[in-house]
């Protein structure tokens, strides 16, 4: 599904000022004077794109938003829309400005959206941790650079994108169709599910310490009322008896590997010594005798030999309290475990002897009848909690697994990813960057200087060529990448990163780019490219003919409702 972006107006209701420009398929180029073209309105325009379908772009104060009325034709699929934003306030038309749509909720333009283009993204809230409907913003990150936001792998180019934290990966992970609504279903299903273990578990616990007062009045001396009670409560030990029996087993197998690993540094800590022992021998030897200890040899002068050796045993030395240390800490860590099984275990024999307690102790306490009545009651909730835990837990289990097919298919886009950013990375001589900084996805790396702008576009680029490979069928939109202001970019650089950029525009059905003094006689393309020149005085892209040709459209909008 493809979105294009055919034409905008920007309104000025308080000066009675307009601008309206129309946009093509392909390659279009904002561009002013390579003498004097600054500060003509190309930031403003190319925010205002985004900015009017849900996001809110980083305009200067000179800007006066307040004022400001955006309406954008768009194309989904060849289906055309009209969208409105004026402040807070958001409309949607049809393609004969019929009005469908009309909100200032966030949430509920998101919600519209979804449904037009069929895509969300689904967000957890930062107080709740409960999975929600993310604001458009979040659906245009991978596809906006603004001028003043080359910051590497982090998306700012729209302002209020903290309201979720460490929200990056999770978007991307959602543009690339990992996270579809069938994962966003799956973890919703799966956070409900928890969610009832826990109430249960409430439940549980409260009638729990209902029967142990109850038991305490009759003196921990509770008859069951028939063999079917009886059969509960030893259920009920027996569970918990299981539970601690699993942790046990776990908690023996964690001090297996503790002590295998501990064995094994004994070992390399024994070869250590053993090295260090047998270059000592060596440097004894060539002092003594002058001679090479591999090939036998009388030297005149043994000093690079011997250096050779003392940087070994220093090395070695190093090597040896490093291992000492890791000793220490998993020798630390296996009497952690040992004291956690020890205590596990002496639990374990507390419920064995409960298990066990027999039948026959509980005799004449008919007395009693009315609270045993009672405690066998709470037995009963006691064994249905267990056995809707159990269920749950069970359903629970179903969805982890297939959760965990996502895990698989992110690593494979890990691995592309890498590959992809390594790849552009050697090509503009990025040495600073380390391996390490763009191992995955969720790694943050950003260039200095004049490659600041340079590892900012390489890092947006393969993410969207990643969706493509992945997500095949996904939303596809424009990319608008404002040229970046870096006083240390050299004009051969800037003119590099720009030819990579159009290059790059190939890839995209609709690309957006401003560049100052842009000539396209100076780059080989075989694309038709679409230049919009702006050749207004600095800071007044809007004029007033631009209003009066317009004012028709604007009053029309201003003055539709939606009839609920």
């Amino acid at each position: 599904m493809n979105l294009i972006f055919n034409k905008i107006y920007i309104f000025d209701i308080l000066t009675k000022h307009a601008f309206v420009t129309d946009f093509e398929e392909g390659l279009n180029i904002i561009t002013s004077s390579n003498i004097d073209g600054t500060d003509r309105g190309k930031s403003v325009l190319l925010r205002s794109l985004y900015h009017t379908l849900g996001a809110d772009a980083h305009f200067d104060k000179k800007w006066k938003n307040k004022n400001k009325v955006y309406i954008l034709e768009v194309s989904l699929d060849h289906k055309k829309y009209l969208i409105y934003r004026h402040k807070t306030v958001f409309k949607v038309f049809d393609e004969t400005i019929q009005i469908l749509f009309q909100t200032s909720s966030r949430v509920e333009l998101s919600e519209f959206l979804s449904e037009i283009w069929d895509f969300a993204i689904f967000l957890p809230n930062r107080e709740t941790d409960q999975l929600e409907i993310a604001p458009p913003a979040y659906t245009y990150v991978m596809n906006f650079i603004d001028q003043d936001y080359y910051d590497g792998t982090n998306f700012n180019s729209f302002k209020g994108l903290k309201q979720y934290k460490n929200f990056k990966s999770d978007v991307i992970y959602a543009q690339l169709g990992v996270y579809d609504k069938n994962f966003f279903n799956s973890l919703k299903s799966k956070q409900n599910l928890l969610e009832r273990i826990k109430d249960s578990e409430k439940a549980y616990n409260n009638v729990n310490q209902m029967k142990d007062k109850i038991s305490i009045l009759l003196g921990n001396l509770v008859v069951p009322e028939n063999l079917q009670e009886l059969e509960r409560e030893i259920s009920i030990s027996t569970n918990e008896y299981n539970s601690i029996l699993n942790s046990m087993n776990e908690l023996r197998y964690k001090l297996t590997n503790l002590r295998n690993e501990k064995y094994e540094l004994e070992i390399a800590l024994s070869q250590i010594k053993k090295f260090k022992k047998n270059k000592e021998k060596e440097i004894d030897s060539i002092l003594e005798t002058d001679k090479c200890p591999e090939c036998h040899s009388v030297l005149k002068d043994t000093t690079v030999l011997r250096s050779l050796r003392y940087n070994a045993i220093e090395d070695s030395s190093y090597i040896q309290d490093n291992i000492y240390e890791d000793i220490k800490k998993v020798s630390k860590a296996i009497s952690q475990v040992e004291s956690y099984y020890k205590e596990s275990s002496e639990k374990l024999e507390l419920y064995k002897k409960n298990i066990g307690i027999d039948q026959k102790e509980f005799k004449n306490f008919s007395s009693y009848m009315g609270l045993n009545e009672l405690y066998n009651s709470l037995n009963l909730e006691l064994f249905n909690e267990t056995l809707l835990q159990d269920k749950i837990k069970e359903e629970v289990e179903i969805i982890e697994e297939n959760l965990k097919k996502v895990t698989d298919i992110k690593a494979d886009i890990n691995r592309k990813y890498y590959e992809m950013i390594d790849r552009q990375i050697l090509k503009f001589g990025l040495n600073e960057l380390e391996e390490n900084e763009y191992k995955s996805i969720n790694r943050v790396f950003c260039a200095s200087g004049s490659n600041k702008p340079i590892s900012t576009v390489i890092w947006y680029f393969v993410l969207n060529d990643i969706k493509i490979l992945f997500n095949k069928n996904s939303l596809r939109l424009p990319m608008i990448l404002d040229s970046p202001k870096n006083a240390e970019m050299d004009y051969d650089k800037e003119q590099t990163l720009i030819k990579y950029i159009l290059n790059k525009s190939l890839n995209y059905t609709q690309f957006i780019f401003s560049s100052i003094g842009f000539e396209s006689r100076k780059f080989e393309f075989e694309r038709k490219i679409k230049i919009i020149e702006l050749k207004n005085d600095k800071y007044q892209l809007l004029n007033p003919e631009s209003f009066t040709k317009y004012e028709n459209i604007l009053d029309y909008v201003l003055n539709a409702q939606l009839i609920e």
